[in-house]
C-alpha cells in the first residue's frame, strides 16, 4: 500500500482519504469495520494493480477520515465512498466490499445506481439485530472498555477460523492481534453495526451482485449472509470454506470468484 498514491476529498466537511493506484477498469475495495484501508487488501493489491485502476477508500473510523461529530451512520460511510467514487473514478466502477464494507457497498450501490457496474459483497448482512447478532455486538463493545488485549484477542477468536487460527505462527497471531486493539474510530464502527440496518436499501439494488458467505464464519455466521443474499433482487451466491477473513485464510480462491464475476 506504501507505493499507491494517497489523495482525498471533501464530502459533506469530512476530509475522506484514499489510495489509487494502477490502469484499467476501476474497481473500488471497501474495508471493514476492523479493518483497515491499508491492510485488508494487501493479498489481492498486487493481483489487481497490473490490470485495474484501484481505488481503496478509507471512510470515517479508519485512520484516513476522521470522524464525524455526531454518530456514525450507513448514509455517511456509503455517501464518502460515492465521493470518492465521483472524485477518482471515469465511469462506473466495481465494488468490492468486505463485512461492514460490503454493507456500505450495497448501500452506496443502492443510492446511486449509476456509478456502480457490478459489485462483489463478502460477509456482508442486513442488519446486526437479532439477539445472537446483539449480544456478540454488547460483548465485544464492553470489552473495548475493559480490555483491550481482551477485545483484540475476542476480535481475532470471530474474524478467523479456528482451524486456520490453530495453523498460524505465534508470531503472525501477534501481527494480527496487534492490528485489532480497539481505537476510537473501531469502537464508533462497532457501535454503527449493533445498530445498523440497510433494509430499505437492499431491495433497491439494481447492479449485479455477488454475494460470498464463509462456512466457518463466526462474526456473520452464514445464515446471514443467505439472508443477504436473499434480499438483493436478482443476486448470485457462493460460499467458501473459511472463516469470516477470507481475504486472509483463502486469497487465491476469493480471487478467482472476483475476477470471473467482474469480468
Amino acid at each position: 500500500m506504501v507505493s499507491m498514491e494517497k489523495h482525498s476529498v471533501d464530502v459533506a466537511g469530512i476530509p475522506v482519504g484514499y489510495y489509487k493506484d494502477g490502469q484499467g477498469p476501476e474497481i473500488v475495495l471497501i474495508h471493514g469495520g476492523t479493518g483497515h484501508p491499508e491492510t485488508s487488501f494487501a493479498t489481492l493489491l498486487d493481483e489487481f494493480t497490473p490490470r485495474r485502476t484501484v481505488i481503496v477508500p478509507g471512510y470515517s473510523g479508519s485512520d484516513l477520515t476522521p470522524l464525524p461529530e455526531g454518530e456514525v451512520d450507513i448514509d455517511l460511510l456509503a455517501d464518502q465512498v460515492l465521493g470518492v467514487v465521483r472524485d477518482a473514478a471515469q465511469g462506473p466502477v466495481d465494488l468490492f466490499g468486505i463485512s461492514t464494507g460490503a454493507v456500505v457497498a450495497a448501500a452506496a450501490a443502492a443510492k446511486e445506481p449509476d456509478l456502480v457496474r457490478r459489485q462483489v459483497l463478502l460477509g456482508g448482512f442486513v442488519n446486526y439485530r437479532q439477539p445472537w447478532q446483539r449480544l456478540l455486538a454488547r460483548t465485544w463493545r464492553r470489552l473495548a472498555e475493559l480490555d483491550a488485549n481482551a477485545f483484540a484477542e475476542y476480535t481475532l477468536l470471530h474474524v478467523l477460523s479456528d482451524e486456520f487460527l490453530d495453523s498460524m505462527s505465534a508470531g503472525d497471531r501477534l501481527r494480527l492481534r496487534a492490528g485489532l486493539m480497539p481505537t476510537e474510530g473501531m469502537v464508533a464502527l462497532v457501535d454503527l453495526v449493533s445498530r445498523v440496518d440497510i433494509s430499505d436499501y437492499v431491495g433497491r439494488i439494481t447492479s449485479p451482485t455477488l454475494v460470498v458467505g464463509m462456512k466457518h464464519d463466526q462474526l456473520v455466521p452464514v445464515r446471514y449472509a443467505r439472508q443477504f443474499h436473499a434480499a438483493i433482487p436478482g443476486s448470485e451466491y457462493v460460499e467458501i470454506d473459511s472463516g469470516h477473513a477470507a481475504a486472509i485464510e483463502k486469497p487465491a480462491e476469493l480471487l478467482k470468484i472476483i475476477t470471473e464475476f467482474l469480468a
